[in-house]
């Protein structure tokens, strides 16, 4: 991707120094759900407390590291540890051989 015209393929896109629009939506989220819960003073410096820490969070982190990071964490603890596809699948490793519980 040589080309000038996919200079920006490669560039995020941030609104308020967070990436739009997944982050952004993040911050929007949880304010509305601030508002609701406290008076508009507290929600809005918990508002930007909440902006706060998911800028810190993703200080120094590739993109995606968050939803990678959580998926991985996920898999391992509902396959028990067992990472790989090939030993969370319960088809046979040989298609033809016999098939034993890994359970």
């Amino acid at each position: 991707m040589d080309a000038p015209v996919y200079r920006h393929a490669e560039s995020r896109a941030t609104l308020l120094g967070l990436h739009f629009p997944t982050d952004f939506f993040v911050v929007v989220v949880a304010g509305y759900l601030w508002l609701l819960l406290l008076r508009p003073l507290p929600s809005l410096l918990a508002v930007a407390a909440t902006h706060g820490c998911l800028v810190l969070l993703k200080a120094g982190r590739p993109p995606q590291h968050w939803p990678h990071f959580v998926a991985f964490h996920t898999r391992r603890l509902l396959h028990r540890g067992r990472l790989s596809a090939a030993a969370r699948s319960r088809a046979p490793a040989f298609p033809y051989g016999p098939l034993r519980s890994r359970a």
